[in-house]
């Protein structure tokens, strides 16, 4: 059996790139196409969300405008890079923390406001990422973006360690709060570690973990030696691809589920079929403007994404069978 285009969830473990997620699951499943919505930190973990197929065409309709987050703050140490991975390059004494405080603190934070992304973060200013100015000692001007805090809870205080539940906006960068919160507390500090709990529709719950996925090609837990082999070892024997596909089936995010935030339009079997065949959309559902997207789909199959174009005219975005090329 071959796997229809979705959409995968992959607990990234830390230590490895979104990239490298990308090239396993390429590698596994031979589908060419393969692309994350958005990149995880190396440091980090979590959810991963990963396009399949022609379902890479669907990534711009996703609304992954909130995303989750448990992040672990370490007081005390500031870092150039704002992560466990750079040079500590300030050190200030941290007051005694009690719960309370912290949250009183953190409620500050909740609501719209403005951040300057970090000088080790993937913006790009000049057709640069920050990164590449900050990695050869250039000093470069970002401008503060709009991003809105939905929720923040702490998790623990311990030591000079905090833990904070963060439900935050789509470019957020946590690094950026992390220095924020730990400066609002009268101290200096960086992010210690994070994972991803959900972004938009996609949570760690629905996430398959890199033990489960090696598992699923291998029927061994030694995902590292299944799927990322060191350069001249001997790779673990795979699977049948047709097994693989079948147990992946199983596990990923209908399309419907995906793009739940869009208005649906549920069509009869004749008219499925024909717009597969490459009829034109059948008209909207009532109450939608010009320029809005909405779903059709016959019971719980999305077959397409449609754009209302005024006038009576529907113009079709993205078909279910259509080529992944």
């Amino acid at each position: 059996m071959s796997l229809a285009p979705c959409f995968l969830v992959i607990d990234k473990e830390p230590g490895i790139t979104s990239h490298d997620v990308v090239a396993m699951v390429r590698a596994v499943t031979g589908v060419k196409k393969v692309g994350h919505t958005g990149t995880l930190d190396p440091f980090a973990r979590g959810v991963l969300p990963l396009a399949l197929g022609s379902a890479t065409r669907l990534i711009r309709f996703l609304d992954e405008s909130r995303k989750v987050y448990d992040a672990t703050i370490s007081l005390g140490q500031a870092t150039d890079t704002g992560d466990p991975t750079g040079a500590v390059i300030d050190e200030r004494p941290v007051p005694l923390l009690e719960q309370a405080a912290v949250e009183q603190v953190l409620l500050g934070f909740r609501g719209d406001r403005m951040q300057v992304p970090h000088r080790f973060s993937a913006v790009k200013v000049g057709g640069r990422r920050l990164y590449d100015y900050a990695r050869k000692g250039e000093e470069v001007a970002a401008e503060p973006r709009p991003i809105h805090i939905f929720e923040t809870a702490v998790i623990s205080v311990e030591g000079t360690s905090l833990r904070v539940l963060l439900t935050c906006s789509r470019g957020t960068y946590a690094r950026g709060l992390a220095d924020e919160i730990a400066q609002a507390l009268g101290t200096v500090g960086h992010l210690a570690a994070l994972s991803r709990l959900a972004s938009g529709p996609f949570s760690l719950e629905r996430a398959v973990s890199l033990q489960a996925l090696s598992r699923i090609v291998t029927d061994s837990d030694d995902w590292a030696r299944a799927l990322r082999p060191q350069r001249g070892a001997d790779r673990v024997p795979w699977l049948p691809r047709e097994r693989v596909h079948a147990a992946l089936t199983a596990q990923r995010v209908p399309v419907l589920e995906t793009l739940g935030h869009l208005p649906a339009l549920q069509v009869s079997r004749g008219v499925a079929e024909a717009l597969l065949r490459g009829a034109a959309a059948p008209p909207p559902p009532s109450g939608l403007r010009p320029g809005q997207h909405y779903l059709v789909a016959l019971g719980d199959e999305a077959l397409a994404v449609a754009e209302h174009q005024g006038g009576g005219r529907s113009a079709v975005l993205w078909r279910a069978n259509q080529a992944d090329a």
